[in-house]
């Protein structure tokens, strides 16, 4: 009788939790994890040395992250949205303790066969092979690259959002920076070219340091900000769903994988309908039919005015709009639907169109803390931030830097968009071999074919639903794969 081994590749929170998961099912587990990156347990996002401006979207008391519990580990109140720098101290605590019992490979993996068991660079073999890379390397999208070889040539600055020292290293006085982007990366940039240089708020006004750039023009396709999440916990309690609800949506998941992609999406709004209503007091079938013909198309407020609207409704100033409660009700119904989805049959256009839907309402479910907003509308007020091309703006390359809607010309850029999860663009080279070898299959999202091969995280978008999550990763999905693929570890 020989103990099983297990090889993550990846380890990040999502990692951190499968690790731990695995051992907690199967306590004399072998494991040995590939990870180059210096802080295992943590990944990208949540570096212990990230800038105390960037801000974690989720409240502490939203943070189930198993034990110990985030919020006795950090103190404090429960309504504060704590720096993603704290959650990476907290989870290199929880690194440090596992450490012990793992074996530690510092470097990317990037082969792995199966031969009488999986061989990752040379090592094994393992019986159970784990990928949960986070986002692994894609290939940089054609807009990206094309402004990235203008910067190169012109000497100009062009630089990615994450990690954000590149941020932090540039004198950005006197300088106008382009955003690519308008989500809570963008957010992030923002408050590191502002508060990161040494402004303040002092209630809703901005004092600014003299050390900010002069402008800050940040722009999307739909050139909306993100809705900010309710301001305290009795706000957001207004937007729970009741047991009988919470069955009835988790009902139709189930029963929407079996039907076609647009009676899908239908019977998932059908189903979200009558909360919405009891939560705003008007039908929202209009909105919904809308939503599911054209996301977002319905929404006609300029960017500043939608601002402005969000603030009162996450104030609790003003009555929630559709959207917004949808997007409310959503997050909170999300961890009730992710086991779901995940167990169910459904055609890889259905499962697209769900996700599809889910992805449209992010503007309203993935939006920022009240502080972040409240930074943006400040900033505008002051002149800093202008949202008058952020619009999917007409942008022309010049000696000078980029030229937007032919009014603004910026003279550095930073890309605040993140790669999107689809796996035909990963250029991973581990990924691809097993795509090639025949043991992984791009299904809607990466999808094992091979017994002892497992996929969590990004990649599994479409198999899997809200994948985006922190507290996903320490939730039930990876509870579950530990429990199905580890539940036997003795006998091989």
């Amino acid at each position: 009788m020989s103990l099983k081994k297990l090889a993550i590749i990846g380890l990040g929170p999502r990692g951190l939790a499968a690790a731990e998961a695995a051992l907690e099912v199967a306590p004399e587990l072998r494991i040995c994890i590939f990870e180059p990156g210096p802080y295992p347990g943590v990944g990208p996002n949540f570096r212990p040395d990230e800038a105390p401006e960037c801000l974690l979207n989720l409240p502490v008391r939203e943070l189930d992250l198993g034990a110990p519990r985030f919020a006795d580990w950090l103190g404090g109140t429960s309504e504060a949205y704590p720096p993603r720098a704290e959650v990476g101290r907290y989870l290199t605590e929880r690194w440090h303790r596992l450490q012990s019992q793992v074996e530690h490979v510092p470097a990317t993996a990037v082969s792995a066969h199966y031969d009488r068991g999986w061989i990752v660079d040379g090592r094994g073999p393992f019986d159970n092979l784990l990928l949960t890379q986070g986002q692994p390397p894609v290939t940089q999208d054609a807009q990206a690259a094309r402004w990235s070889a203008h910067a190169a040539a012109q000497k100009l600055t062009f630089i990615n959002a994450y990690p954000t020292t590149s941020i932090r290293s540039v004198d950005w006085r006197g300088r106008v920076v382009a955003l690519r982007g308008l989500a809570l990366s963008a957010l992030d940039v923002i408050a590191l070219l502002t508060l990161g240089q040494g402004g303040t708020m002092d209630g809703d006004s901005y004092h600014a340091s003299g050390r900010e750039p002069d402008l800050i023009v940040p722009f999307s396709l739909d050139g909306m900000p993100p809705m900010p999440k309710p301001a305290n916990a009795d706000i957001d309690a207004l937007f729970d769903p009741l047991p009988t609800e919470r069955r009835a949506v988790i009902s139709a998941v189930t029963r929407a994988l079996t039907l076609s992609p647009d009676a899908a999406v239908q019977c998932l709004t059908d189903a979200l309908a009558p909360i919405i209503a009891r939560v705003t007091n008007t039908d929202p079938q209009p909105w919904l039919a809308a939503e599911r013909d054209a996301p977002g198309a319905q929404e006609n407020d300029d960017p500043v005015s939608a601002l402005e609207i969000g603030l009162s409704m996450a104030d609790g100033q003003r009555a929630p709009s559709v959207g917004y409660a949808v997007g409310q009700i959503w997050r909170k119904l999300q961890q009730d639907v992710r086991g779901p989805f995940a167990a169910c049959d459904g055609s890889g256009e259905t499962r697209s169109a769900l996700v599809a839907f889910e992805n449209g309402l992010k503007r309203y479910s993935y939006g920022p803390p009240v502080r972040s907003a409240r930074l943006l509308r400040a900033l505008i007020d002051k002149g800093l931030v202008r949202l008058t091309v952020a619009e999917d703006p007409a942008i022309s390359l010049e000696r000078g830097g980029w030229r937007l809607n032919d009014q603004i010309l910026a003279d550095a850029m930073i890309d605040c968009v993140l790669p999107g999860p689809s796996p035909d663009d990963i250029t991973d080279p581990l990924v691809r071999g097993l795509i090639r070898a025949g043991h992984l299959t791009v299904d809607c999202g990466l999808k094992p074919v091979t017994d002892g091969l497992s996929v969590l995280g990004r990649t599994t978008e479409g198999q899997r639903w809200a994948t985006d999550s922190l507290v996903d990763c320490f939730g039930d999905v990876t509870a579950e794969w530990a429990r199905k693929s580890l539940g036997g570890s003795k006998g091989v």
